[in-house]
Protein backbone atom coordinates (compact mmCIF):
# COMPACT_ATOMS: atom_id res chain seq x y z
CA UNK A 1 0.00 0.00 0.00
CA UNK A 2 1.25 3.41 -0.88
CA UNK A 3 0.24 5.11 2.07
CA UNK A 4 0.60 3.94 5.03
CA UNK A 5 -2.51 5.32 6.77
CA UNK A 6 -4.03 2.72 4.65
CA UNK A 7 -2.53 -0.02 6.06
CA UNK A 8 -3.67 1.52 9.81
CA UNK A 9 -6.80 1.67 8.20
CA UNK A 10 -6.96 -1.84 7.13
CA UNK A 11 -5.98 -3.27 10.58
CA UNK A 12 -8.63 -1.04 12.56
CA UNK A 13 -10.86 -3.09 10.15
CA UNK A 14 -9.64 -6.34 11.03
CA UNK A 15 -10.38 -5.54 15.06
CA UNK A 16 -13.71 -4.45 14.31
CA UNK A 17 -13.21 -0.17 14.69
CA UNK A 18 -14.24 0.47 11.25
CA UNK A 19 -17.43 1.16 9.52
CA UNK A 20 -17.64 1.91 6.03
CA UNK A 21 -20.42 3.17 3.56
CA UNK A 22 -22.81 5.78 3.75
CA UNK A 23 -25.26 3.95 6.21
CA UNK A 24 -23.07 2.29 8.50
CA UNK A 25 -20.72 5.79 9.33
CA UNK A 26 -24.22 7.57 9.81
CA UNK A 27 -25.31 4.56 12.10
CA UNK A 28 -22.02 4.63 14.02
CA UNK A 29 -21.93 8.56 14.38
CA UNK A 30 -25.60 8.41 15.86
CA UNK A 31 -24.39 5.99 18.64
CA UNK A 32 -21.43 8.01 19.47
CA UNK A 33 -18.55 5.53 18.48
CA UNK A 34 -17.50 7.33 15.90
CA UNK A 35 -13.72 9.06 16.54
CA UNK A 36 -12.84 9.94 12.59
CA UNK A 37 -14.91 10.42 9.89
CA UNK A 38 -12.56 9.49 6.35
CA UNK A 39 -13.93 10.83 3.12
CA UNK A 40 -12.49 9.87 -0.61
CA UNK A 41 -11.84 12.40 -2.78
CA UNK A 42 -14.21 10.93 -5.72
CA UNK A 43 -17.30 11.51 -2.94
CA UNK A 44 -19.91 13.31 -3.93
CA UNK A 45 -20.41 16.92 -2.95
CA UNK A 46 -23.36 15.89 -1.07
CA UNK A 47 -21.90 12.95 0.59
CA UNK A 48 -18.92 15.41 1.34
CA UNK A 49 -21.52 17.95 2.67
CA UNK A 50 -24.14 15.79 4.74
CA UNK A 51 -20.88 13.97 6.99
CA UNK A 52 -19.05 17.82 7.20
CA UNK A 53 -22.52 18.63 9.04
CA UNK A 54 -23.35 15.54 10.91
CA UNK A 55 -19.62 15.17 12.08
CA UNK A 56 -20.00 18.99 12.98
CA UNK A 57 -22.78 18.33 15.78
CA UNK A 58 -21.00 15.90 17.26
CA UNK A 59 -17.53 17.33 17.19
CA UNK A 60 -16.12 14.32 15.48
CA UNK A 61 -13.10 15.25 12.92
CA UNK A 62 -14.18 15.05 9.01
CA UNK A 63 -10.97 14.70 6.74
CA UNK A 64 -11.34 14.32 2.68
CA UNK A 65 -8.47 11.92 1.55
CA UNK A 66 -6.68 12.28 -1.73
CA UNK A 67 -7.81 8.51 -2.06
CA UNK A 68 -10.50 7.12 -4.92
CA UNK A 69 -13.57 5.32 -3.52
CA UNK A 70 -11.82 2.14 -4.83
CA UNK A 71 -8.60 2.70 -2.73
CA UNK A 72 -10.67 3.42 0.18
CA UNK A 73 -12.26 0.14 -0.34
CA UNK A 74 -9.58 -2.06 -1.16
CA UNK A 75 -7.89 -1.08 2.10
CA UNK A 76 -10.66 -2.16 3.84
CA UNK A 77 -11.06 -5.69 1.53
CA UNK A 78 -14.11 -4.53 0.62
CA UNK A 79 -16.40 -2.76 -2.53
CA UNK A 80 -15.87 0.94 -3.12
CA UNK A 81 -16.89 2.86 -0.42
CA UNK A 82 -16.82 6.75 -0.05
CA UNK A 83 -17.35 7.59 3.34
CA UNK A 84 -15.22 5.60 6.71
CA UNK A 85 -15.69 5.65 10.47
CA UNK A 86 -12.98 4.88 12.69
CA UNK A 87 -13.89 4.30 16.10
CA UNK A 88 -11.06 3.73 17.99
CA UNK A 89 -9.26 6.70 19.33
CA UNK A 90 -5.33 4.94 19.17
CA UNK A 91 -6.05 4.48 15.68
CA UNK A 92 -8.14 7.41 15.02
CA UNK A 93 -4.89 9.63 15.70
CA UNK A 94 -2.32 7.28 14.44
CA UNK A 95 -4.43 7.41 11.05
CA UNK A 96 -4.62 11.57 11.47
CA UNK A 97 -1.28 11.29 12.12
CA UNK A 98 0.22 9.45 9.53
CA UNK A 99 -2.22 11.51 7.18
CA UNK A 100 -0.86 15.22 8.32
CA UNK A 101 2.18 14.90 6.12
CA UNK A 102 0.86 14.41 2.93
CA UNK A 103 -2.78 16.31 3.82
CA UNK A 104 -3.13 19.96 5.15
CA UNK A 105 -6.27 19.17 6.38
CA UNK A 106 -5.37 16.06 8.70
CA UNK A 107 -2.18 18.20 9.64
CA UNK A 108 -4.90 21.10 11.03
CA UNK A 109 -6.91 18.37 12.83
CA UNK A 110 -3.69 16.38 14.26
CA UNK A 111 -3.66 18.13 17.58
CA UNK A 112 -7.41 18.03 18.67
CA UNK A 113 -7.49 14.64 18.11
CA UNK A 114 -3.75 13.79 20.09
CA UNK A 115 -5.35 15.84 23.31
CA UNK A 116 -8.23 13.49 22.65
CA UNK A 117 -6.47 10.53 22.58
CA UNK A 118 -4.53 11.83 25.55
CA UNK A 119 -7.64 12.71 27.36
CA UNK A 120 -9.37 9.04 26.99
CA UNK A 121 -5.88 7.21 28.16
CA UNK A 122 -5.90 9.32 31.17
CA UNK A 123 -10.05 8.27 31.75
CA UNK A 124 -8.94 4.88 31.01
CA UNK A 125 -5.97 4.69 33.35
CA UNK A 126 -7.60 6.12 35.97
CA UNK A 127 -10.34 3.55 36.14
CA UNK A 128 -8.18 1.02 36.04
CA UNK A 129 -6.63 2.13 39.28
CA UNK A 130 -9.88 2.01 41.50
Amino acid sequence: MENSYLGLLGLAKRASFVEAGDEACRAALNAGKVRLILTASDASERTYGTFSFLTENVNVPHIKVSESREELGNALGRRPCATVAVCDIGLAAAIVKKLAAVNEEAAERLPEIEARAKKIAARKNKGKKK
